[in-house]
């Protein structure tokens, strides 16, 4: 299985076209860069990058990766944003039952009243 975390370095490396420029940005040392690179191509059974005297770039796997890439980062952040708004109670599901007589002037409004305040619930 493909790590999450080494799509991001992947992604950084595409973006930044060189190892140590890439580490810079993610706040970690190019060794450690060059060994998550060497981990996904591991992983994907594929040379993902090409190094050359002015950097890297991407081999047509690492494109095909990349292009995956930027979706399944971004349906991350997705989720974790889902998860961040239902643990703030921001979201979620609320369950009601009532009496017939208490639907129309209880239940009703206080429901609109509710999607209206909390459009995530």
């Amino acid at each position: 299985m493909i790590e999450a975390r080494r799509l991001h370095i992947l992604r950084a490396v595409a973006d930044h076209r060189t190892v140590t420029a890439a580490a810079a940005a993610l706040y970690l040392t190019p060794s450690a860069v060059s060994q998550q690179l060497a981990a996904l191509e591991q992983e994907t059974g594929h040379r993902l990058v090409e190094r050359g005297a002015k950097g890297v770039r991407l081999t047509p796997a690492g494109e095909i990766l990349l292009s995956h890439t930027n979706a399944v980062l971004a349906q991350l952040e997705r989720a974790e944003a889902e998860l961040a708004a239902y643990g703030s109670g921001a979201a979620g599901t609320v369950t009601v039952a009532s009496f017939a007589t208490g639907i129309a002037l209880v239940v009703a409004p206080a429901l609109a009243r509710l999607a209206e305040t909390a459009p995530g619930i």
